[in-house]
């Protein structure tokens, strides 16, 4: 994760909506990586915090992400960081265009070799 992060475009503002990366062993159906959303806790509209208006959770789950090279890895996760960055909990979308615009964003941000690692190692659900 620290290649990906360190090696991240200068041009793009801070994720501040990611309040947790996490990893789990084990997910359901061949996930690797997944973005959730936790809505704003009451109360706390005045703040200027995560909390006050919702925050992201990246999981990784080790399980399936130790069985990729190094690439596919990293595939994974400039796919769930730019899942974050398009703050997809604002307007949701179709799964399916949901993550052709995370790969495109992914792309646009120099990361495209890593996730044709991750391609051509899985299988799209």
């Amino acid at each position: 994760m620290g290649d990906v992060l360190t090696s991240f475009p200068k041009k793009v503002p801070p994720l501040r909506s990611v309040s947790e990366v996490r990893t789990r062993r084990r997910a359901n159906r061949g996930t690797v990586g997944l973005t959730t959303y936790r809505g704003a806790e009451p109360g706390l509209a005045g703040v200027r915090n995560a909390a006050a208006h919702g925050a992201q959770t990246i999981t990784f789950y080790t399980g399936l992400l130790d069985r990729l090279s190094d690439d596919a890895a990293k595939g994974v996760i400039v796919h769930e960081l730019a899942h974050a960055w398009l703050n997809e909990h604002v307007s949701p979308r179709s799964s399916r265009r949901r993550e052709a615009e995370a790969d495109q964003l992914a792309r646009s941000w120099g990361y495209g070799r890593y996730l044709v690692a991750l391609d051509a190692e899985t299988t799209p659900v």
